[in-house]
């Protein structure tokens, strides 16, 4: 499936830093020793990242912490287990959060279209790219 994105607007200062917040909380979820691949496809479909996705909610005006907070209330069965390391971690959940803003997709579509385990496989190609770039080269390989 090829996707132009020759007609999507450059993110605001906001945007970007809603990008840098989800980062922050996906590698916080590490540092919880959370499971990264089960916590990044549960958070990505939850009804928090629904929130999240809105173009306004107060889950955006929360910080990394009490977001996570919120996932885990949400699901307080995530496991333990295998964690990515905080770069890759980091670059997954911003670039997510950049996806969305980029093509207007909500997070289960997007999870659903590229999961956790194949952002942390793509990572060490993609990381070095701008994020808009990164995103046009998944959505070009499906």
């Amino acid at each position: 499936m090829k996707s132009s994105m020759n007609n999507l607007h450059t993110l605001s200062q906001f945007e970007r830093q809603l990008c840098a917040v989800q980062g922050k909380m996906f590698e916080l979820s590490a540092k919880k020793n959370l499971d990264s691949k089960e916590f990044i496809d549960f958070y990505m479909q939850s009804q928090t990242a629904k929130f999240f996705d809105l173009p306004f909610d107060r889950t955006q005006w929360m910080g990394e912490e009490n977001l996570l907070y919120d996932v885990m209330e949400e699901n307080p069965n995530i496991k333990t287990g295998t964690t990515y390391d905080s770069e890759s971690l980091f670059w997954i959940g911003y670039t997510y959060r950049y996806w969305h803003f980029l093509t207007n997709q909500d997070s289960k579509s997007i999870v659903q279209k590229c999961d956790a385990q194949m952002m942390h496989t793509l990572y060490p190609a993609y990381h070095t790219l701008d994020c808009k770039q990164a995103i046009e080269r998944i959505l070009e390989a499906q």
